[in-house]
This record gives C-alpha cells, sequence and structure tokens, in this order.
C-alpha cells in the first residue's frame, strides 16, 4: 500500500536529517508518481503523516511548474498533478 511506502520514505528522511520542508517536497513528488494526484489527496496523505495541512498546500502551490523538472510538478487542466516523466526516484 502507497501510504506505508511513503511512512517509510518520510521515516528514512527523518532518519537521515532531511528537513521537514524538503521531506514534504519529496514526498509530494512520491504522492504525485504513484497516483495521488489531486490537491486534497496530496495533503491529506501529508496530513496524515505529520505534516500541517496549510504547510503541506504551499508547499502544493510552491512546486509548481509550467515545466516541471526535478521535484517539482506540474497541474493538467483537468486540476489533478503531475510528475515529469524523468523525475528522479528517492
Amino acid at each position: 500500500m502507497i501510504y506505508g511506502s511513503l511512512k517509510a520514505l518520510d521515516a528514512k528522511l527523518a532518519k537521515d536529517r532531511v528537513n521537514k520542508h524538503d521531506r514534504a517536497q519529496v514526498l509530494i513528488n512520491e504522492c504525485i508518481a504513484n497516483g495521488i494526484v489531486t490537491g486534497p489527496s496530496i495533503v491529506g496523505v501529508l496530513v496524515s503523516l505529520g505534516f500541517n495541512g496549510k504547510h503541506a498546500g504551499m508547499m502544493l502551490q510552491d512546486g509548481l511548474r509550467a515545466r516541471p523538472e526535478g521535484l517539482n510538478w506540474g497541474r493538467s487542466n483537468d486540476g489533478n498533478y503531475y510528475v515529469p516523466k524523468s523525475s528522479p526516484s528517492t
């Protein structure tokens, strides 16, 4: 299940002393890459992982790019988020 994978990834990042802001960026990217593509769903997953919902929503907007690359994402006309095909895996 994707939630378990995201929880394990967050725990690994925290253990590696990655700051919470950067962890949120990685987790948002992983949500989108794994089919969690609506804003409320993405924010909901991060909240369930212990992140602040307002901060998660701001991160979702801050990482939005017209031409996403790396750990950033885009949003299609239907409102769903997507990651670039060459998105780095973590």
